[in-house]
């Protein structure tokens, strides 16, 4: 995962309170001769270095996209990340979690969409939210009773 950053833009300090920097492999500052560039790289490796230290750490690399400075170094740390995952044995690992991340993403969004029709075609569960919406019901008990009807799902927990 490349996060590409660019200074001025109030990048970081939306990354930094999204949590992101622990997400990326590699982190790229863009606009490498922005007056701000320099500065971001330090904040941004200030950021890192009060996370987790872990057998890899994202190098952060200035480039200048559209000139095309820098990104041999972006192609060399990514080669490099790649090394890493073969030789530590994580490369098919993170591979088989990215690929079961897919399926249930796309099952997610697959089974929402059923969920949103079989709600706007069946008018006791549009009654269901109606109800939610005017704080007649709860929003558990609601869940609870559209799952039944939709998927026939019987939840096991205490949904109350």
């Amino acid at each position: 995962v490349v996060l590409v950053l660019m200074p001025g833009s109030g990048d970081s300090v939306q990354a930094l309170k999204a949590g992101i920097m622990e997400i990326p492999d590699v982190i790229v500052v863009n606009k490498r001769d922005h007056p701000l560039a320099e500065t971001m790289r330090m904040d941004v490796r200030q950021a890192l270095n009060l996370g987790p230290k872990g057998p890899w750490q994202p190098p952060i690399l200035l480039t200048e996209a559209l000139r095309g400075e820098g990104i041999p170094e972006l192609w060399t740390a990514i080669a490099d990340h790649r090394a890493h995952l073969e030789s530590a044995g994580l490369l098919e690992e993170r591979r088989r979690r990215n690929l079961a991340a897919e399926v249930y993403a796309v099952a997610s969004a697959r089974a929402r969409r059923h969920l949103e029709r079989a709600v706007a075609e069946d008018p006791a569960l549009a009654d269901l939210l109606e109800r939610v919406e005017g704080r007649q019901l709860d929003p558990l008990s609601a869940v609870h009773a559209i799952l039944r009807t939709v998927f026939g799902y019987e939840d096991d927990t205490d949904h109350r």
